[in-house]
């Protein structure tokens, strides 16, 4: 049963391809956002839910600090959230514009250059994730389409359940299929049926609720398996999106992240899930597992070169898969 790529992508993502550690300049922000003219930034400084904390706060936002009460809330005929979408858009045409020429990445290791080349080769650019939920999503992928002409800029209609769909439509199991989320902040949830067609959402998990010093290890991934499990109507097979670069099936050795000390815990992530850890909570194995950027372009295939941007706690990437 267990498969870590069902479908052929050109490459898949590493660390080191992180849009949120890329250096963007800002002499190419909008002359009314906070961080124009600010040195040294990062893609994440730019557009994670943190950013969007600190532009509501820096414009006195009747929302600021509660990010999901601007998204649910927002209005594009109300000025000040029009301006909000409009400096946001600029931000990530202004990543995006930096993903596609960035020297390090043409002048470094071989994933590097064809990353670059990738970039440079897209033709659409697909939004998803939290950020880019309901309507704040659609007038998001609009602007930014407005400053980058040579580019189709898409909305995912999933949103933040993007990667759950991706996981679903790619495994099209016969039989009921959980489908797991783990992101940085939430674990969402859901019962994939009919080969995926239609997913019934259960309750979406606060990662803090079972993280420990801020990291996700076996024995709290067991305990969320274990808890799902008692909410499900008997045993199924698992797909997994999660937020940490992983080779083949096992996360690379890199500190960042929540999830990329569970190489620690196993010789082979994905392998000692389809053995061990799924069967000992009641599941009857492991259908895929994947990054959680490289799950929600699975969503998605393309004719031409196209790219997923998943736009949530921090900002992930990865090539959609070709037709």
């Amino acid at each position: 049963m267990l498969n870590t790529r069902l479908i052929a992508a050109p490459f898949f993502m590493t660390p080191d391809g992180s849009l949120n550690s890329m250096a963007v300049s800002s002499d190419r922000l909008a002359s009314d956002d906070p961080l124009c003219g600010t040195a040294n930034l990062t893609a994440y400084q730019l557009m994670s839910r943190h950013a969007l904390i600190g532009l509501l706060d820096a414009q006195g936002h009747s929302s600021q600090g509660q990010p999901r009460v601007f998204l649910s809330h927002f209005n594009a005929d109300r000025l000040r959230d029009r301006c909000t979408v409009d400096i946001f858009a600029q931000r990530l045409a202004v990543v995006v514009h930096s993903a596609r020429h960035y020297a390090p990445w043409q002048q470094g290791t071989i994933f590097q250059q064809a990353l670059s080349r990738h970039w440079q080769r897209v033709q659409t650019l697909v939004i998803a994730g939290g950020l880019s939920s309901q309507q704040f999503g659609i007038h998001l992928a609009s602007a930014v389409a407005g400053r980058l002409a040579d580019l189709s800029v898409i909305c995912s209609p999933w949103g933040a359940d993007t990667a759950l769909y991706g996981l679903a439509q790619t495994c099209r199991s016969p039989d009921d299929l959980l489908v797991l989320d783990f992101g940085a902040t939430a674990i969402k949830r859901a019962i994939a049926h009919r080969y995926g067609n239609r997913l019934d959402m259960l309750s979406t998990l606060r990662v803090r609720d079972f993280s420990l010093d801020g990291q996700i290890r076996a024995p709290q991934l067991l305990a969320i398996l274990r808890q799902t499990r008692a909410e499900l109507p008997g045993p199924m097979a698992v797909a997994i999106s999660l937020a940490a670069y992983l080779d083949h099936g096992h996360p690379f050795d890199y500190h960042a992240g929540i999830y990329s000390r569970l190489r620690q815990d196993c010789r082979h992530l994905a392998s000692t899930l389809d053995r061990q850890w799924l069967p000992a909570c009641g599941y009857t194995g492991l259908a895929l597992l994947e990054h959680d950027s490289a799950a929600a372009a699975l969503a998605f295939q393309f004719h031409l070169p196209a790219m997923m941007l998943t736009l949530g706690t921090g900002m992930g990437s990865a090539p959609c898969p070709l037709v």
